[in-house]
């Protein structure tokens, strides 16, 4: 009889304030070994490649929003917010992102990457606990559309080197790399749940892997269709029971 203990676990999380070298030893270590396990090891460069710039962004997001308030600019006024792109741009060197990872901490900014897998695929989200301001989702959404148009990133680099922030190059990077590995880059997904900004990657394994979205929505309509035949007999009792 094999003891819980004994079970491997179908997720794992690893958590930080930021993006330094300790936790890109982690993250390359955890998926060597979740790799390893499906003997899907071809996936690893990739994989690293594109969960590092996903925690990479979600990084550079916490140090713009602690920019942001020790300049009293509003990250949601457009004005403000043009103003101080251009100014984060312009600080963010190697010494500053020392500076503002401390920042970060200290206002308790943190990202959570969670890893969920099976033989059929892996998950990965890395959650961020501020949400995206809306201004810079919309011109995410943007770029990530354009994203898909592109097979090289040096050519996507040429088009967009007048970004304001150069925002947008890591996630162009994993739509690209996607689309050359033959996943589609709808495996990619990014949103606020009110609080929070989850990035969602997800890496199939097998031809018959369903995604997380898909899942979800089936197991909505599954629930749906319970609660329905549930309620249903109530609802025959009651029209039956009335006097016409």
């Amino acid at each position: 009889m094999t003891n819980n203990s004994d079970k491997k676990k179908k997720h794992e999380d690893i958590h930080a304030s930021d993006y330094i070298q300790k936790l890109r030893s982690k993250i390359f270590n955890k998926l060597q070994d979740i790799l390893s396990r499906f003997n899907r090891l071809n996936l690893l460069d990739i994989s690293y490649t594109c969960i590092k710039e996903l925690i990479i962004n979600a990084s550079k997001a916490n140090m713009k929003r602690a920019f942001f308030a020790e300049t009293n600019l509003d990250i949601n006024n457009f004005k403000d917010w043009l103003k101080g792109s251009v100014l984060f741009k312009e600080k963010l060197d190697e010494k500053n992102l020392k500076i503002y990872t401390k920042k970060i901490k200290n206002l308790n900014y943190k990202i959570d990457t969670r890893f969920v897998f099976n033989k059929k695929g892996l998950r990965v989200e890395v959650i961020n606990n501020t949400p995206i301001p809306k201004i810079d989702e919309v011109r995410m959404r943007k770029e990530l559309a354009a994203a898909m148009k592109y097979n090289s990133i040096s050519d996507y680099y040429m088009d967009h080197v007048d970004n304001i922030e150069g925002a947008g190059m890591g996630l162009a990077l994993i739509i690209i790399l996607l689309t050359n590995q033959g996943i589609d880059p709808q495996y990619l997904r990014i949103g606020s749940n009110g609080d929070n900004t989850i990035a969602r990657l997800e890496i199939p394994f097998t031809k018959d892997y369903i995604p997380y979205r898909k899942r979800k929505y089936k197991e909505k309509l599954e629930k749906e269709k319970k609660d329905i035949e549930i309620s249903q007999p109530f609802a025959t009792e009651e029209f039956a029971s009335t006097e016409i």
